[in-house]
């Protein structure tokens, strides 16, 4: 469950903020009034009861939990330097004490489903905790996932000089695309066929995320929302590289220029059987 998410508010919120959008969702969702919803309510006390306090809130925009049993988070990204070592250090207090070091820095950024396909750098405007601002780039990998949490080492707030840098956290947003549906590492589409065309076969042409043409054959007899699948034209996947495929579900479509003398034959042969 995202906290933020579920108060409705961004990442920088302020307390006050938090606050309001507690006290409006929880009367919206209120179990005693009409319409409430106990599961969500009690959510949204979880949600409040976490970004309110302010060591709650830093674990959890850090770790994404604030429960110390919960361990390494594996959507996350560490594009950083480190190993298991850091790991323990992070996230179970064990191995050598950790260094202090400056806070980290929480962003959200909206990407493309064609910056899912490709990577994609970007130059982001962070805000340190002396109100005053950076620029960095940082490089988002082809295959991100919705709401994955990229870690860049180092890339943080660093107002105080005697500490490390700390890390900059990127929460990953996708856009909805008009034309692909993403499945995990597959995409979706749709392609409109006239009704006789499936009766009968034909082939149809599809562009791919990456602006490919593909033909494709749609068999005789294909009933329509069949899918058909394209390998390796998805998306690839962010851990083990390997790409995903294109789906094209087959809608069809009936024609709308058919004579009287059209429809006569059509009723003739649907009379065979």
């Amino acid at each position: 469950m995202d906290y933020y998410s579920t108060l409705g508010v961004g990442r920088n919120a302020s307390q006050e903020d938090i606050k309001k959008a507690y006290k409006k969702q929880s009367m919206a969702h209120h179990p005693d009034r009409t319409g409430g919803d106990d599961t969500k309510f009690k959510e949204i006390n979880e949600a409040y009861q976490t970004l309110s306090d302010t060591q709650k809130k830093q674990m959890y925009d850090q770790f994404g939990t604030t429960d110390p049993n919960q361990g390494f988070n594996f959507r996350s990204g560490d594009f950083g330097q480190g190993g298991f070592d850091d790991i323990f250090e992070n996230f179970f207090g064990m191995g050598r004490a950790r260094r202090p070091q400056n806070n980290p820095i929480n962003v959200a950024v909206d990407i493309t489903l064609e910056d899912v396909l490709n990577g994609k750098s970007l130059q982001i405007e962070i805000g340190m905790s002396n109100g005053r601002t950076k620029v960095v780039t940082v490089n988002i990998p082809p295959g991100v996932e919705e709401r994955q949490q990229i870690r860049f080492r180092g890339m943080g707030d660093n107002v105080h000089n005697a500490l490390p840098p700390g890390d900059l956290f990127v929460h990953i947003r996708i856009r909805n695309h008009p034309r692909f549906e993403r499945y995990g590492d597959n995409i979706q589409c749709n392609v409109n066929v006239d009704v006789l065309d499936l009766v009968i076969g034909t082939k149809a042409t599809v562009n791919t995320l990456n602006g490919k043409s593909l033909e494709i054959n749609i068999p005789p007899g294909t009933q329509p929302d069949t899918v058909l699948s394209c390998k390796g034209e998805g998306l690839p996947n962010v851990r083990t590289k390997q790409i995903g495929n294109l789906l094209i579900k087959v809608k069809g479509r009936t024609p709308k220029t058919l004579t009287p003398e059209d429809i006569k034959k059509i009723k003739d042969v649907r009379n065979r059987y």
